[in-house]
């Protein structure tokens, strides 16, 4: 008996801790649907997350949870935590933002819980600055990023609107006030936003795509300047061939990749070259979006020559 203490008894303990902490886990989840009879509602991008926080306003109807690590920023290669397979389980509803975003999600949510606030949307491909309003076209990747897009946001914020009022209908009358004035700053930022008559630009990263097209810009050429390799030294000649061709061609950043290039961002005027937000960071507060996008929008307007209205 001492003996096979003494060459298992560590994987025994290994092992019955493994099941404490496991149980634990379990009672505690399982603990805030049993004492919660509230709808629980899981989103998986920030910006929906910010929308649904407006939409419920003060209200505690709903329970509303974000995947962990959502806000620190884009999707892309997302893992899910155990915490939020267990939470995505346990949904009534997860909202998501569709558009081919949530690839990490096949498999595990049933069709009948999710809320793709994608629906209706006309896409822009992912390997060219173009819509496709053919969502079922085999073999196309889209451009996920399109609550970057102030009229396509403004769909998705309904959506998300008509998933809480679904589970929730006793509240319906203030969901639906808390939507609407949602609605209306989100319609402020689309009517502020720009229209640059097809101005050259270039895009360091795709997620500016659909902003670009909302501001009717000519985007030239869509680059990623997210590796940690950076752009290629053929990228940066394309960028210096552009810039010779239009003088007035605009860089467009995105400030989650900080990566920049002095030598291209010299071939052209100072006040060219900008960075943008893509709303995907934030602090938590119901006005993220509309404060990324609000300075997005300034930024913008100083290209025109005039100040934010």
């Amino acid at each position: 008996m001492k003996t096979f203490l003494r060459h298992y008894g560590p994987v025994a303990t290994l092992l019955a801790g493994i099941l404490v902490v496991a149980t634990l886990l379990s009672l505690f989840v399982g603990h805030g649907r049993a004492d919660d009879p509230r709808p629980q509602v899981v989103v998986t991008t920030y910006p929906l997350y910010v929308a649904a926080q407006n939409i419920l306003g003060s209200t505690d109807g709903v329970r509303l949870t974000m995947l962990s690590g959502v806000g620190a920023g884009c999707l892309h290669d997302y893992q899910l935590s155990p915490a939020d397979r267990l939470a995505l389980e346990r949904a009534d509803k997860v909202i998501i933002n569709g558009a081919g975003a949530e690839p990490f999600l096949e498999g595990l949510v049933e069709e009948s819980r999710l809320v793709d606030t994608s629906v209706g949307l006309s896409y822009l491909c992912a390997d060219a600055d173009h819509h496709h309003e053919d969502h079922d076209h085999e073999h196309t990747e889209y451009n996920e990023h399109i609550w970057l897009s102030p009229a396509a946001y403004l769909s998705q914020v309904w959506q998300v609107s008509q998933a809480i009022i679904r589970l929730h209908p006793e509240l319906t009358e203030i969901y639906t006030a808390n939507a609407d004035a949602y609605m209306q700053q989100v319609l402020d930022v689309q009517y502020a936003l720009p229209g640059f008559d097809k101005r050259p630009c270039v895009l360091f990263h795709d997620s500016l795509s659909y902003l670009a097209s909302d501001a009717h810009m000519d985007v030239k050429l869509t680059l990623s300047a997210e590796g940690e390799s950076g752009l290629s030294a053929a990228d940066l000649a394309r960028v210096e061939a552009l810039a010779k061709e239009h003088p007035d061609l605009v860089l467009l950043y995105d400030t989650q990749y900080p990566i920049r290039y002095a030598a291209i961002d010299g071939l052209v005027p100072a006040d060219q070259v900008i960075a943008l937000e893509s709303a995907v960071v934030g602090s938590g507060k119901p006005s993220d979006w509309l404060d990324a996008m609000g300075r997005n929008v300034e930024k913008l307007q100083k290209l025109t020559g005039g100040d934010t209205p």
